[in-house]
C-alpha cells in the first residue's frame, strides 16, 4: 500500500499484469513475466509455469544451494517479494518479514476460477509460518458492489453472473446481486473457454512461417498468441507483417478472415446459451433477471458478442483496469476502517485440518459490510469534476480566499458522504494551495522591503510545481537497479557518470533524502568521485564473459540463458527480457510505418516515437548500437 491512499503494484518487470510464474535464482525469486518466459522457453532449470500443476510433481528446485521440494515454491516466492516491498519501499524503516510476521496484514484475494484446495495450498503455509493478521477472501466480494453500483437502479438484475475462465474450461458462478450470497452451483463448460478462432489463427500463422516452422512450436507459443489476439481484435480484414520470434530473427507472415471458420462463434453461443438457461430453470429464473460480469480471461471481445446475442437485463459488462482499482480502494478502505486488523475484519482463514471431505461445505468466502464503503455515482463524479474546475478556475485569477471556500466545501462533502476515491487528489490540491499561498506572502514582502525599485509582477500566480515524491522514489530504485547492474558487469566508468548525473539532478531539484543510499551504492561498487579524478595505471581491460558477448551481438535469447543458468546473475538476466521485449517492439514499429504514413494518424505516431526513445536509452545503457533505431525515429517524424 501506498500509504493511506491506495494500492500500488510492486513488479518488477513492468506490465499491468503479473503471471504466476516463478524463477529462483540463488536465494532470490521472480515473479511474472520474466519468470514466465524462462519457464516457457526452458531459458532456466529453476524457472516453472502453471504453479499449480507443476507443485504436485515430486521434484525439487534449488533455493541457496541446497534442494526444497517444489510444493514450498509459491510460499517462498511470496515471503521474498514481501521481504522485498518492506525493504525497498518501506526503506527498512518497519524492518523485515521476521519482524513483521505476528502484526503485519496480510489479505489474499483470491480469482474466481481457484478452488478451495487451491486457496488453501498458497494461504496455508503463511497460518502455519506464524501470521496471525491475515484472511482470505473471494473475488465476488469485493467486485459485485463496484459493479452493480455502476448500472442504473433501474436496470439493475436480480441475478449476478461472474464468468471467468479455468484453463480451457468457461465458468459460470450465481449470486444474489443484492445480498452478494452464493444462489446454486457454479457450472462449468468444458472446452469453451477460449476463442475457438484463437488456435485457428495461431496454427495459420505458423503455418505460414517457411523458413522457421520446422524448428520446435512450444518457444515461440506466446508470440504466436500475441500475433494471432492482435489480428482478432481489429477490425482489419487481412494482415501482412512481421514477427519476432524469440531467437530475435524476424518471419514474415500473412493472415485472412476468409482462412478462419467463423460459424464456430455461433456453435459456442447455442451451447453456451443452452447450459446457461438449463441452470437457471431448475433454479426459477431466466435471462432476463440476470447481470453478466466478465472477469479475467474471460473479458475479450469474443465472450462478450457471445453474451450479447442474449435478452440479459443490462449489457455484459467486462472488468478493465478501471474495475479493479475500484475494488482496490474498496478493500484498502475496510481495511482501514478496521484499523489494519484484517483479521478481525474478516472470516479467519481456513485451515486445512478443519477442512471436511465434502468440498462444497467448506468455504473461504467471508460475509464483507457491503454498505461500508460507498461507490460514488456518476452524478458524484460530475459534481467534483465541477466544483475542482471552480477551485482551479478561481487560483488562476488569485482569488485565493474563493479557492479556500469551494476547497472546504467539497471536502466536507467528500466526507459526509463516506468517498475515499479522491483523498490522493485533495490532498495534491491541498499542496498546491498552500504552495501559491506561500508564494503569494513571499512576492508581498518582497514588494514592501523594495519600494524603490518599482517591478512588473503578473496578475496571474506563478504555479509551484509539486513534488511527486512516490514517483521519484520508484524511478530512483529503478535508475540505481541499472547502475549496480553495469557496475557488476565491469561497466564502472558509465556506472560513476550515470550515478553523477543522478545525484545532480536530485540536488538540483534540492532533493537530498537519497544522499545516503548513493554513498552506500559508491561504497559498494568503488564508484566514489575521486577515483574518477585520480590517475592510475591504465587498468587491464576486463575479458568479457560469453553472456556479455551475446548480448553485445544482439542475441538476447541466448544471453538470458547464459546468465541465468551458467552465471546466475538473475539482474542481467532481468535485463535480457527487457531487452527481448524491446526489439519486439522496434520490430512491430518498423512493420507498421506505412499504415501510419498512409493513415497521418498523429497519435500512432508521437506513440511510436516515444516508444522508440525509450528503447533507445535502453539499448545506449548497455552499450548496444541504436543506428537503426535512430533512423526509424527519424523516418516517423518525418510523417
Amino acid at each position: 500500500m501506498d500509504g493511506d491512499n491506495r494500492f500500488v503494484d510492486f513488479m518488477q518487470d513492468g506490465g499491468g499484469e503479473m503471471p504466476f510464474a516463478i524463477e529462483c535464482v540463488g536465494n532470490e525469486f521472480v515473479i511474472g513475466k520474466s519468470a514466465l518466459e524462462s519457464a516457457t522457453q526452458k531459458l532456466a532449470p529453476n524457472a516453472f509455469a502453471n504453479i499449480f500443476d507443476t507443485c504436485k510433481e515430486m521434484r525439487t528446485f534449488r533455493f541457496a544451494g541446497r534442494d526444497e521440494q517444489l510444493n514450498k515454491l509459491p510460499f517462498y516466492a511470496i515471503k521474498h517479494y514481501i521481504n522485498k516491498i518492506l525493504q525497498n519501499c518501506f526503506y527498512g524503516v518497519v524492518g523485515n518479514i521476521d519482524s513483521n510476521v505476528s502484526k503485519l496484514p496480510l489479505v489474499f484475494l483470491f480469482a474466481p476460477e481457484l478452488d478451495t484446495d487451491k486457496k488453501l495450498f498458497i494461504s496455508s503455509p503463511f497460518e502455519k509460518g506464524g501470521f496471525q493478521n491475515m484472511c482470505s477472501i473471494s473475488y465476488h466480494q469485493l467486485l459485485l458492489p463496484v459493479v452493480m453500483g455502476t448500472i442504473p437502479e433501474k436496470q439493475r438484475a436480480k441475478v449476478a453472473i461472474m464468468v471467468s475462465v479455468d484453463k480451457n474450461d468457461l465458468l459460470l458462478q450465481f449470486y444474489d446481486a443484492e445480498t452478494k450470497e452464493s444462489l446454486m452451483d457454479s457450472i462449468r463448460i468444458e472446452g469453451q473457454g477460449s476463442d475457438p478462432r484463437l488456435k485457428q489463427a495461431k496454427d495459420l500463422i505458423w503455418a505460414g512461417l517457411y523458413s522457421y516452422n520446422y524448428q520446435p512450436r512450444e518457444p515461440e507459443e506466446d508470440i504466436l498468441r500475441e500475433a494471432a489476439l492482435r489480428f482478432l481484435n481489429s477490425n482489419v480484414r487481412m494482415v501482412n507483417e512481421e514477427l519476432c520470434m524469440s531467437d530475435g530473427s524476424m518471419q514474415d507472415y500473412c493472415l485472412s478472415r476468409d482462412d478462419l471458420d467463423m460459424s464456430a462463434i455461433g456453435e459456442a453461443t447455442r451451447l453456451v446459451s443452452h447450459h446457461l438457461n438449463e441452470a437457471l430453470n431448475h433454479n426459477g429464473l431466466n435471462v432476463s433477471q440476470c447481470q453478466v460480469i466478465l472477469v479475467g480471461k474471460a473479458a475479450t471481445d469474443y465472450f462478450e458478442n457471445i453474451f450479447g446475442q442474449m435478452p440479459l437485463a443490462y449489457p455484459a459488462k467486462k472488468v478493465t483496469d478501471k474495475e479493479k482499482n475500484l475494488m482496490l480502494d474498496r478493500l484498502l478502505g475496510l481495511v482501514r476502517k478496521a484499523d489494519y486488523q484484517v483479521s478481525n475484519l474478516f472470516a479467519s482463514t481456513p485451515k486445512a485440518k478443519d477442512i471436511p471431505v465434502d468440498s462444497k461445505a467448506t468455504t473461504v468466502d467471508s460475509e464483507l459490510p457491503v454498505e461500508d464503503v460507498p461507490v460514488p455515482t456518476s452524478a458524484d463524479k460530475r459534481k467534483v469534476r465541477v466544483m475542482k474546475a471552480d477551485i482551479n478556475a478561481k487560483l488562476r485569477v488569485n482569488d485565493m480566499k474563493g479557492a479556500y471556500a469551494v476547497y472546504d466545501q467539497l471536502k466536507g462533502w467528500i466526507a459526509q458522504k463516506g468517498f475515499i476515491e479522491w483523498d490522493e487528489e485533495l490532498s495534491r490540491l491541498a499542496e498546491t494551495m498552500g504552495g501559491l499561498k506561500r508564494n503569494e506572502k513571499k512576492t508581498s514582502e518582497r514588494k514592501e522591503k523594495i519600494t524603490s525599485v518599482p517591478q512588473s509582477v503578473s496578475d496571474s500566480p506563478k504555479k509551484v510545481p509539486v513534488v511527486d515524491m512516490k514517483k521519484i522514489r520508484r524511478e530512483f530504485h529503478r535508475e540505481t537497479a541499472d547502475i549496480k547492474a553495469l557496475a557488476r558487469t565491469g561497466r564502472k566508468d558509465d556506472a560513476r557518470i550515470a550515478l553523477d548525473k543522478l545525484e545532480a539532478r536530485l540536488h538540483r531539484d534540492d532533493i537530498h533524502e537519497f544522499d545516503t543510499a548513493l554513498a552506500d551504492i559508491r561504497k559498494e561498487y568503488c564508484l566514489e568521485k575521486d577515483v574518477a579524478k585520480r590517475k592510475e595505471v591504465e587498468p587491464v581491460k576486463k575479458k568479457m564473459s560469453e553472456a556479455e558477448k551475446l548480448l553485445q551481438k544482439g542475441l538476447f535469447a541466448e544471453a538470458k540463458r547464459k546468465f541465468a543458468s551458467e552465471e546466475g546473475n538473475s539482474e542481467m538476466a532481468q535485463v535480457c527480457s527487457k531487452l527481448i521485449r524491446a526489439k519486439r517492439n522496434i520490430a512491430s514499429y518498423v512493420s507498421g510505418i506505412d499504415s501510419v504514413r498512409r493513415s497521418r494518424n498523429m497519435t500512432s505516431k508521437q506513440n511510436a516515437i516515444r516508444e522508440l526513445e525509450n528503447g533507445m536509452a535502453l539499448y545506449r545503457q548497455y552499450g548496444l548500437s541504436t543506428l537503426e533505431i535512430e533512423q526509424l525515429i527519424e523516418q516517423y517524424q518525418t510523417i
